[in-house]
């Protein structure tokens, strides 16, 4: 009896022991764990004409510039259009020192893109690429009648601007444009080259548009500093935090298209009023069903780590914070919470959507072919190899064949957070937003940067239009609308991102 006595005790001193060295360890990185926020003056206000912002913007959204293949192309296209409106609006960045680059210059008259330069002073430093693209997709003829102002009238209401482009992305091009203009009429010479690549082409993949640049960029020897293209936004509502939060796209998911095909015996079709105990329709059925079943294993990572690590000092809850500060201890509680809702679980893992599923001629026809698309979006880490074999193990079933389709990507490689290029981006946001909690990100969809991979040592994707949850919708949906006090920001932005970047 008492050496039970004595155990318990031992056994109490320990666990005493444990809990006090746990604790130690849970305060000490909470007290380690930091704000990363770069502490900076506000960016100095500078007098905007608003109307003439508004009115430049609103005619770019009456364009109705939808992308094209390039059979398609004409010179009458609404995309050339757009390219004349540009030059229209924007002489002083038509002629020298500006040099423009168009589709002659990338071997194809039918290019709509074009390549603007403004020579540094400096031709030793490598340059700046700003990118965003003018080409949208089109509006589903049966959701027309839904919109609130016609998707090409670029309405005004006296607070928004509404019209497809204006979230996806001619805000971007447009405000780019005014921000280099203004640069230009107030004397200002940059140190470092800009580039600016306004795409044609991007919801088709942009191999006609920035593709062409890129490769015209890295046959002349062209040396880049930073790549900024589009991806994260300034979203305002974000789990544990009561600020806003400015997203930067450190990375981009891949994607790959994977086919699903059964073809049973000629033996098992026929009419359907004597089926056999499957058809080829629900053999593939029952394969997305184990596809969806078996989602992939949930990783935080680099890039999500890096997002928890610069977001989790601002959380104002002292339990999240101590979360975020200790995930060596917490990440499966973190993991669960993020993958109960999609736009979060899509940071944790590859993601699978089937999209497509064909099969059949007639309703009472027993098909011999079944077939269905499934979209993933590839996390770091994860190759194209990896992901087929995930699904094939998770179908088991040797009557479905997998196939992964021509021209699928790996996820693209993380950008450095402590560079000079991120760290003069960090400081932009704050000196133009000093609300917002800035934080690097992996982005769920794909943008046009990705031609730049090979020759660019920094590529981010962020413009900073304030995104509410339900706002995320618009993007490619019903109703897209910007708020006209968000542009004017994002071209205040811009100016000093420039400023920042290639000044003195």
């Amino acid at each position: 009896m008492n050496q039970l006595k004595k155990f318990a005790r031992r056994s109490s001193y320990v666990l005493a022991g444990l809990l006090v060295m746990l604790l130690i360890v849970l305060g000490w990185n909470y007290l380690w764990f930091s704000s990363k926020q770069l502490q900076v003056v506000p960016a100095q206000q500078i007098l905007w004409n608003n109307e003439s912002l508004y009115k430049h913007f609103q005619g770019a959204i009456q364009i109705p510039t939808v992308s094209e293949r390039p059979s398609t192309l004409t010179e009458d296209s609404p995309l050339f259009q757009f390219r004349d409106y540009l030059a229209e609006t924007f002489p002083a960045l038509h002629r020298p020192p500006f040099v423009r680059r168009t589709g002659v210059d990338f071997g194809d008259p039918l290019i709509p893109s074009v390549l603007l330069e403004w020579p540094g002073q400096d031709s030793s430093l490598p340059g700046i690429l700003l990118m965003s693209h003018f080409d949208v997709v089109p509006i589903e003829t049966n959701t027309r009648s839904e919109w609130t102002h016609e998707p090409f009238s670029g309405h005004i209401d006296g607070t928004f601007l509404w019209g497809r482009g204006t979230l996806d992305c001619k805000h971007g091009v447009m405000a780019i444009l005014e921000a280099i203009d203004r640069h230009a009429a107030d004397g200002f010479q940059p140190q470092r080259t800009i580039y600016v690549a306004l795409g044609h082409d991007e919801e088709l993949g942009g191999q006609n548009g920035n593709g062409k640049m890129a490769e015209w960029l890295r046959s002349h020897g062209r040396k880049l500093h930073m790549v900024l293209d589009e991806g994260g936004c300034i979203f305002t509502e974000f789990p544990g935090l009561d600020q806003p939060a400015a997203l930067i796209g450190v990375a981009e998911k891949g994607m790959l298209n994977v086919q699903l095909s059964v073809e049973v015996s000629p033996t098992e079709i026929g009419h359907a009023s004597m089926p056999p105990p499957e058809t080829a329709v629900s053999i593939l059925a029952s394969a997305i069903d184990r596809v969806q079943a078996s989602p992939f294993p949930a990783r935080i990572d680099s890039g999500l780590r890096d997002t928890l690590r610069f977001l989790g000092p601002e959380m104002p809850s002292f339990n999240r914070r101590l979360a975020m500060a200790n995930l060596w201890l917490t990440e499966p509680l973190i993991k669960n919470q993020l993958a109960g809702k999609p736009s979060s679980n899509a940071l944790l893992r590859t993601t699978v959507a089937p999209t497509l599923i064909q099969g059949g001629v007639k309703a009472n026809v027993l098909p011999q072919h079944a077939t269905a698309t499934l979209n993933l979006r590839l996390i770091p880490g994860d190759s194209i190899e990896e992901a087929t074999e995930h699904l094939r193990q998770s179908i088991d079933d040797a009557r479905v064949e997998v196939s992964p389709l021509p021209f699928g990507k790996a996820a693209s490689r993380m950008s450095s957070t402590e560079s000079i290029a991120f760290n003069d981006l960090h400081r932009t946001i704050r000196e133009v937003y000093p609300e917002v909690a800035v934080a690097p990100f992996v982005l769920v969809g794909g943008t046009d940067s990705v031609h730049y991979s090979d020759f660019a040592a920094d590529i981010y994707r962020f413009i900073p239009a304030r995104i509410a949850e339900r706002d995320t919708q618009r993007f490619h949906g019903i109703d897209e609308r910007i708020a006209l006090q968000d542009y004017t920001e994002i071209v205040r932005f811009f100016y000093q991102l420039i400023l920042n970047q290639t000044g003195p």
